[in-house]
């Protein structure tokens, strides 16, 4: 990891208010919302690779019959909130950014309204939850995070089953740039090296309860408890 400073509210703030004024641009990626255009669909096609296929790493293990609830921290526009809702799960969706949670609700009224989904805008290590999930997942959620370990630990006792997370890389022409560019809206943005996340399994005691896959840009996490 490329920072080791502790958890920060401020920081938190700078983070809900960039992604609440980037709502829009930022789910038009998934196919919502605003029209994509060619620079925007090549930048999907050649360096955004690793985003459709931690999707698709999320449904696969989220099929399992036994994995029913699900809790998706940092839910973010709700694009894996639908998707898990159409797969028949059972879905609580919590994020700091009150444009994203808008976004949200809108894919995902029907379900809103079957009492299959519920939304919560707060921050997840602020948020008591009273209940356990069967999995967790926290894609395009560490992005944002100095300190993983307060979350794994809160984690361990929201989840039963599995989480499910992804860690963007460290390194890299195109890391370095997406550095700057989070930096010039005032959005933290931390990278993750393999021997980083072997370091925080370690200390969660979750070494042998996890698997590391290397997913072009980013690394996914499954962790089964």
């Amino acid at each position: 990891m490329t920072d080791t400073k502790e958890y920060s509210s401020a920081e938190t703030k700078d983070v809900a208010t960039f992604f609440h004024g980037y709502a829009a641009d930022f789910d038009s990626i998934y196919g919502h919302t605003k029209k994509r255009g060619n620079w925007d669909k090549f930048l999907d096609k050649y360096f955004r690779v690793s985003m459709r296929l931690r999707y698709e790493l999320v449904l696969k293990y989220t099929a399992a019959s036994e994995i029913q609830t699900i809790l998706d921290v940092g839910c973010g526009g709700g694009v894996y909130c639908e998707a898990l809702l159409n797969a028949g799960k059972i879905v609580t969706g919590i994020d700091i950014a009150e444009g994203m949670l808008q976004l949200a609700e809108q894919k995902t009224k029907k379900y809103i309204n079957e009492g299959k989904v519920n939304y919560i805008h707060n921050g997840y290590l602020d948020h008591p939850f009273a209940r356990q999930y069967d999995a967790a997942v926290l894609v395009g959620f560490f992005d944002y995070i100095k300190t993983p370990l307060d979350t794994f630990k809160k984690l361990e006792k929201e989840v039963s089953k599995e989480v499910l997370m992804s860690f963007p890389k460290s390194g890299g022409f195109l890391g370095w740039q997406r550095k700057l560019r989070y930096k010039m809206r005032n959005c933290p943005l931390y990278y993750y090296s393999k021997n980083d996340l072997k370091t925080l399994l370690a200390q969660m005691g979750w070494q042998n309860k996890a698997e590391i896959i290397d997913i072009d840009r980013d690394f996914f996490v499954r962790v089964k408890l």
